[in-house]
């Protein structure tokens, strides 16, 4: 599916992070083991290439005081951009990954006050939600389980003791 990904946020005084593969992101947060994420979570901004568009790559001035010395950092935004959440267990729990979009409508709602984003006519919205959709029909497919309405990948059900055959809890 072609696409470009990117941090949500960069990393305190760093430039953002665009991605090229897994490896890439595996490389840039120190991941050994997908089961145990060093940061926690993983936040994404995934950019549809036929979604048309606009990214915006926001500047971001920090207070060193609250943030470790920390002055700048950059987030990733656009109307038509899906989020993709990916969360590492807590607690000994495994807690919920998930991605999602803004809607035409809602983009439309928020454009004056967000106007920093552009125009949100820009996007083709047809083709956010159908990347949406096959993005979340190729997660659904990954999956060796299944807890309410969420699909459980592998390395999730290795976690959670969870078999490969898809089952209700």
């Amino acid at each position: 599916m072609p696409c470009r990904v990117f941090e949500l946020y960069s990393e305190f005084d760093c430039e953002l992070e665009e991605f090229t593969s897994v490896a890439h992101i595996e490389r840039h947060y120190a991941i050994t083991d997908w089961s145990l994420l060093p940061t926690g979570s993983l936040h994404f901004q995934i950019y549809a290439e036929e979604a048309k568009g606009n990214i915006n790559i926001q500047h971001i001035e920090l207070n060193p005081k609250k943030c470790n010395g920390a002055t700048t950092r950059y987030c990733c935004e656009g109307w038509g951009l899906i989020q993709l959440y990916l969360q590492s267990p807590r607690n000994g729990r495994l807690a919920n990954s998930h991605s999602n979009h803004n809607s035409e409508t809602r983009a439309n709602k928020w454009a004056e006050t967000y106007n920093r984003m552009g125009n949100p006519a820009d996007w083709d919205w047809t083709a956010v939600n159908s990347f949406s959709r096959r993005l979340n029909r190729q997660i659904r497919k990954l999956a060796v389980a299944k807890q309410q309405s969420r699909v459980i990948l592998p390395c999730a059900a290795g976690y959670m003791g969870v078999g490969t055959e898809s089952e209700e809890t």
